[in-house]
C-alpha cells in the first residue's frame, strides 16, 4: 500500500463505483426487456380474456383459470416494477456522476470521502477505514426501569448531538465549495434529468416516432377482427357479428376503446399520443358484393389527421 497515494486511492474508488454503476445499468436494461415482454403478455391476455372461447376454457379448465389469475397478479405488480426500474436507472446515473467526479477531481474527492468518514488520513495517505468489530458497545444496566430510561435518553441525546454536528460540518463544507464545483454538480443534475426523461423514454419509441406498444396493440386487434371475419365468411357466406366472431362487442385498454358491431370494427384512441389527439379513430368495415357469387369486401379507414399517420402508416393495407 506504499504506492497508493491519495490521488490513486480516489481514482481506484471512483473506478470501482463506475464498474458497479455499469452493472446496475446493465441489470436495469435486462429487467426493462423482461418488463416489456411481461407487459405485452398481460395486454394480450387482457384482450383475449373477453372472448367466448377463453371464458369457456377458464370456466371448465382449472389450468386456464390459474394462468389468467397469474396474469392478473403480474398486471398488479407491473406498476411497482416500472418504478423499481426507474429507481435502478437513476441509481446507475448517480453512480456514473460520482465516478466521473472522482476521476476528474481526485483530490477533492478524497476530501469528501474523509469528511464522510469513509477514508482517513494515515501518514499523508488516504486509506479505507475499517469498523472495529471488537469496539465496546454501551450496555444498559441497573435494577430500576428509571436507570434504563436515563441511559437510553442519554444515548439518544448523544446521537442527536452527533447528527447536528455532522449537519453543521456538512453546511460548512458546502459553503467552502468553489463555484466551478457547483457548476459541475448543476450540469450533472441536468444530465441526469435529460437521461431519465429523454433517453429512457426513447426505449419505448418506435421507428415512426410514436409508441411501439400503441402500434402493436392496434395491429393485433384489427388483424384479429379481419382474420375472424374472413374465416367466418368462408364457412357461412355471411358477415359475422361480435358473438359469431367470438369477440367482445366493447373492450377498453390503456390506449384504445374497441367496438365491434354487426359489420364494423372501430378503435378509438383514449389519450393523446404525441400530436395525435385523443378520439382519433381507425375502423374496418365489412360488406358483401355480388349476386351469384358473393364476395367479402373489407374497407379500412384511418384518421384524416396527418399527425396520427406515425401510429400506423400502413393501416389501409393491413391484412391484405
Amino acid at each position: 500500500m506504499k504506492g497508493l497515494t491519495p490521488v490513486r486511492t480516489a481514482r481506484l474508488i471512483a473506478s470501482l463505483i463506475a464498474i458497479f454503476g455499469m452493472f446496475v445499468f446493465t441489470m436495469e436494461r435486462v429487467l426493462t426487456t423482461v418488463y416489456g415482454m411481461a407487459n405485452n403478455a398481460v395486454r394480450t391476455a387482457r384482450g383475449l380474456s373477453d372472448s367466448f372461447m377463453i371464458r369457456f376454457a377458464s370456466e371448465n379448465f382449472s389450468s386456464v383459470k390459474k394462468l389468467l389469475d397469474l396474469l392478473d397478479q403480474v398486471k398488479d405488480l407491473l406498476p411497482y416494477a416500472n418504478k423499481g426500474l426507474l429507481a435502478l436507472f437513476i441509481l446507475s446515473i448517480v453512480l456514473f456522476i460520482v465516478a466521473a467526479f472522482g476521476l476528474a477531481f481526485p483530490k477533492q474527492f478524497c476530501h469528501v470521502l474523509v469528511a464522510m468518514k469513509l477514508l482517513k488520513w494515515q501518514g499523508g495517505l488516504a486509506a479505507v477505514t475499517s469498523v472495529a468489530s471488537d469496539a465496546p458497545h454501551p450496555v444498559i444496566s441497573g435494577k430500576g426501569v428509571s436507570k434504563k430510561f436515563k441511559s437510553v435518553s442519554k444515548g439518544i441525546k448523544r446521537l442527536w448531538g452527533k447528527i447536528v454536528a455532522w449537519c453543521k460540518k456538512a453546511v460548512a463544507a458546502i459553503k467552502k465549495v468553489q463555484v466551478k464545483y457547483w457548476i459541475f454538480i448543476g450540469c450533472s443534475i441536468v444530465f441526469i434529468l435529460v437521461l431519465v426523461f429523454g433517453v429512457r423514454g426513447c426505449s419505448t419509441v418506435s421507428v415512426f416516432g410514436g409508441s411501439q406498444a400503441v402500434t402493436d396493440e392496434l395491429t393485433e386487434q384489427a388483424l384479429f377482427y379481419i382474420r375472424a371475419q374472413k374465416s367466418y365468411f368462408a364457412k357461412n357466406k355471411a358477415i359475422g357479428g361480435p358473438k359469431a366472431l367470438q369477440m367482445p362487442d366493447s373492450l377498453t385498454t390503456d390506449y384504445f376503446t374497441y367496438r365491434v358491431t354487426g359489420s364494423r370494427f372501430t378503435a378509438t384512441l383514449n389519450k393523446d399520443v404525441k400530436d395525435c389527439p385523443a378520439g382519433s379513430r381507425w375502423s374496418v368495415s365489412a360488406k358483401t358484393e355480388g349476386f351469384f357469387t358473393v364476395d367479402l369486401k373489407l374497407y379500412r379507414a384511418a384518421p384524416k389527421d396527418t399527425n396520427c399517420m406515425f401510429i400506423h402508416p400502413d393501416f389501409k393495407k393491413l391484412g391484405r
